[in-house]
């Protein structure tokens, strides 16, 4: 019997058709972005970094991915469908919208934006037709977009789902439409592009009227303003010429939100998970305990404190996002999951003990085998200083429990050499995946097919481990829209996780929104996290500006 999951989506954090009571309308946003020059383009296949960067407000996806909470807030799709054992995804578009030129928009512009992209791989900025991904076709069907798959991959259901959205009879007679400059777009969005001044790098929108989404937005028009250095934006906010930025700010609480904590915000959700990697294809970082072992030998909240100024947080043992965590991580590994992620460096020398590994007279730890262990490099790239600050603190860690480790500083090529071709044996540096739910994190961390021999580059995976109970589960995953199914999955990845530590998360890292209030409200927060918080030039840029009103 073929199994059918329906998803529809109701109360959710952002309401697409009610006008909010008491909130006031009008005002100029002002927005300054350490964005450096821009070039003339809205095209939104091309890398954000070559354009006015204001896609997102011009453009829409079917939904709204809230990659912290996994939440989907309806867009141009009003619902999802899977069927046909998850071969088959059907989405329904919202009907009354239109272009901005007055042309209606339908189920054809969705599937025509899909196959404009396959036609085009240089478009496909998110890789959806890969061979790897299993989309077939997608067609319009009615009031629907049929998306049709040769085999299961339900965790693609969110890149398909936001995808930006172009007009069908604009795009359609585009010669080379990787080429074009787009200076006049015409999109469903809450905001129009009204100018562009190249001498003061300057971006204005105004307000789309027309827009579908009942009573907003509520603001009339943005101003952005590209500056070239984070300096210049930390003096325009501290000026009050600036409400909103998207920065990194040192020791952002002194900075920046004790100069005015009545207004001065920010909103830096932790959304990644910052790790030290181990060769688990090298001696003795193939040993299990021994993994275990140093997860218990680092400081984390010293790592977080000296590098992030408690911006972020120390991370737990599996690394799973805070915000994630009630929904995801399974509640019978939780003291498990505590105990291995606190500072003890007694409790990992016991470990170590337990295996073989002691101290001798100078301090040094010394193998079952009687030879002490060499001296190790921690390769970092020069000029980063919170990944030195934090490899510094790994080393003085491991120097406790008689392990030597030396910081290298390279060139980027050069670690990223390194990393990837798993010449290393310990490095700090990001996880590859993060998404909505925890799959996407344990999918880049430990799924084979991303992993490599030493001396070939690797995707992801850079510590090289597999197991196949965890590949059992990642295609489980995969291959259901259960709900239940998926966490059971991710259940037993994270206790083999636990049981293995086949790398150790060490730190969140966070997103950046830098805002005051002085003018306008609604941004989100840790009580109402409605948008993850990436800037102005993203996804979550479009949700906060319909969103935050005049005080």
């Amino acid at each position: 019997m073929k199994k059918v999951s329906f998803f529809l989506i109701f109360a959710l954090a952002l309401s697409v058709a009610i006008f909010a009571a008491g909130v006031n309308y009008g005002g100029t946003l002002n927005v300054v972005m350490p964005w450096g020059q821009l070039t003339n383009s809205v095209n939104p296949f091309l890398p954000t970094s070559q354009t006015l960067q204001m896609q997102n407000m011009i453009y829409e996806s079917l939904f709204y991915v809230n990659s912290l909470t996994g939440q989907l807030t309806p867009m141009l799709g009003t619902s999802y469908k899977w069927s046909d054992d998850n071969l088959t995804l059907t989405v329904p578009i919202r009907n009354g919208v239109k272009w901005s030129d007055g042309t209606p928009f339908t189920a054809n512009d969705v599937a025509f934006t899909f196959n404009l992209i396959k036609k085009y791989p240089a478009l496909d900025l998110g890789a959806l037709w890969a061979k790897d991904n299993y989309l077939q076709s997608v067609v319009a069907s009615g009031d629907s977009v049929i998306f049709t798959f040769s085999k299961p991959n339900t965790p693609l259901l969110y890149a398909l789902l936001g995808q930006l959205i172009v007009p069908e009879h604009i795009w359609s007679k585009l010669s080379d439409p990787a080429t074009y400059p787009n200076q006049n777009p015409v999109g469903t969005g809450p905001f129009l592009l009204d100018s562009f001044n190249p001498t003061t790098n300057t971006i204005t929108l105004v307000k789309n009227s027309n827009y579908w989404m009942t009573g907003k937005p509520y603001i009339d028009r943005i101003v952005v303003r590209s500056v070239e250095s984070n300096t210049t934006v930390m003096l325009e906010l501290l000026r009050g010429t600036a409400d909103w930025s998207y920065v990194y700010i040192p020791d952002v609480q002194k900075t920046w939100v004790s100069k005015n904590p009545s207004t001065n915000k920010i909103w830096w959700p932790m959304n990644s998970t910052l790790i030290l990697y181990l060769n688990t294809q090298k001696y003795p970082f193939n040993n299990t305990v021994f993994r275990q072992a140093i997860s218990m030998a680092i400081d984390r909240s010293a790592a977080e404190e000296k590098a992030y100024f408690n911006a972020g947080g120390p991370s737990s043992a599996i690394g799973l996002l805070p915000a994630q965590q009630s929904e995801w991580l399974d509640p019978t590994l939780t003291a498990l999951n505590s105990s291995l992620s606190q500072y003890d460096p007694q409790k990992a020398q016991e470990l170590l003990a337990s295996i073989g590994f002691k101290k001798n007279a100078d301090g040094n730890l010394v193998g079952p085998d009687g030879k002490v262990l060499p001296t190790y490099k921690l390769p970092v790239v020069a000029g980063w200083t919170d990944y030195l600050t934090i490899s510094q603190i790994i080393a003085q860690n491991l120097k406790e429990i008689g392990i030597n480790a030396i910081i290298d500083q390279e060139s980027f090529g050069s670690w990223w050499s390194t990393i990837t071709k798993g010449m290393y044996d310990m490095a700090f540096a990001w996880a590859t995946g993060s998404g909505p739910t925890p799959y996407f994190y344990f999918n880049q961390e430990l799924n084979p097919s991303f992993a490599a021999p030493l001396g070939q580059t690797a995707t992801s995976n850079w510590s090289g481990y597999t197991n196949p109970l965890v590949t059992s589960a990642l295609n489980t995953y995969a291959q259901t829209s259960n709900l239940n199914l998926q966490k059971q999955a991710m259940y037993s990845i994270e206790r083999i996780f636990v049981e293995e530590m086949p790398f150790i998360p060490v730190v969140y890292g966070t997103e950046f929104d830098v805002f005051s209030e002085s003018h306008f409200v609604g941004w989100p927060s840790d009580s109402n996290p409605y948008a993850t918080g990436a800037g102005i030039g993203s996804a979550e840029g479009e949700m906060i500006a319909l969103n935050i009103h005049l005080k």
